[in-house]
């Protein structure tokens, strides 16, 4: 209410109040709200989608391949098909791994994906989820986590190298989806927060450019575009957390700049993915407690004619075996893998 006397937004659709029934609420009134009597459960279309909703779970009871088999550490057999990515995918990574999942024959760390409605998000594997569905798995392990188990985020940048800086903010300046406009590090995050940037260029010749979407683009696709566009012409783009330019060029001595973009959260991830869009490649880097790593399951089982639920009772039995075999060991702290 107060934000509506102060004209700090221009107005609110709201359904549930502090107290109910609304009868002498001053928010319910506003001329600016639009008001609804929180019964949204009780319409008609929600009575009939329940129903259905009933119907379609008591025959999934009897369908096999729908039926649950409890397998530890929250891993599961899923069909390839309804494994989504949040994200595009580089496709020469793509290509690697394909080829080293075929001479190898094992997959080592499951897919981490979220179950959001009828499908399974990727929140890590996004490339390991398109190899296994190129070398025909009609099913793919997956390790299924929810947003309640501690997830967290951290947002990559992107440090772009073996490209001339002037060729590259050219290149940039010239896609019809975006407008680059001159800063300095002193007012770029704001600016960023202020006009909605897609993010900023930090060259290491010095220059800073802010990148905002046209005027009329849609943001997402201006950021997957703007991306797309130097992961294909650049040299090499590395991964980091890091944006201190001048630490980054000690590390890397061929940097041409770095791409820094907003701080993403786990809910606006899963919000594009249910909208059916995807995030730029190598952008999100999600922070999952209990990662699943070296299941070493065989390929050619998961691309056999065997059941859903029939897989899933070979995953129960791989696992628990090993758990016997007390050949599964948890590490709390973070590592560094330096055999990726």
């Amino acid at each position: 209410l107060e934000a509506l006397d102060k004209d700090l937004i221009a107005g609110a659709a709201l359904d549930v109040f502090a107290q109910e029934p609304a009868v002498d609420s001053a928010l319910a009134q506003h001329q600016r709200v639009l008001a609804t009597p929180h019964i949204a459960a009780s319409t008609e279309d929600a009575q009939a989608t329940a129903a259905l909703t009933v119907a379609r779970q008591i025959l999934d009871v009897f369908k096999e391949d729908v039926v649950p088999v409890e397998v530890p550490l929250s891993l599961r057999v899923v069909p390839a098909d309804q494994v989504i990515p949040h994200e595009y995918v580089d496709v020469r990574r793509v290509d690697r791994l394909t080829e080293r999942l075929k001479a190898e024959g094992m997959l080592s760390s499951p897919p981490v994906v979220v179950n959001v409605e009828d499908h399974y998000v990727v929140l890590d594997g996004a490339t390991r989820v398109t190899a296994l569905q190129r070398l025909g798995c009609s099913h793919i392990i997956v390790q299924l986590v929810t947003p309640e188990e501690g997830l967290s985020l951290h947002t990559w940048f992107h440090a772009i190298r073996q490209f001339d800086p002037v060729e590259l903010v050219k290149m940039l300046d010239d896609l019809p989806e975006i407008t680059m406009k001159e800063s300095s590090t002193k007012t770029v995050l704001d600016e960023m927060f202020e006009y909605g940037g897609l993010c900023y260029v930090h060259t290491v010749e010095g220059k800073v450019f802010l990148v905002l979407a046209a005027p009329g683009a849609n943001h997402l696709q201006a950021l997957n575009k703007l991306t797309t566009t130097y992961y294909v012409a650049a040299g090499h783009i590395t991964r980091t957390l890091n944006k201190n330019l001048a630490s980054l060029q000690n590390e890397f001595p061929d940097l041409s700049a770095l791409v820094v973009f907003p701080e993403y959260t786990v809910d606006q991830v899963l919000q594009i993915s249910r909208a059916g869009r995807v995030l730029p490649a190598g952008i999100t880097r999600f922070i999952i407690p209990g990662r699943v790593l070296r299941l070493n399951a065989d390929l050619d089982y998961l691309k056999s004619d065997e059941t859903l639920i029939r897989k899933n009772e070979w995953l129960r039995e791989l696992v628990l075996e090993k758990l016997a075999n007390s050949a599964v060991r948890y590490y709390e702290e973070p590592v560094y893998l330096l055999d990726e």
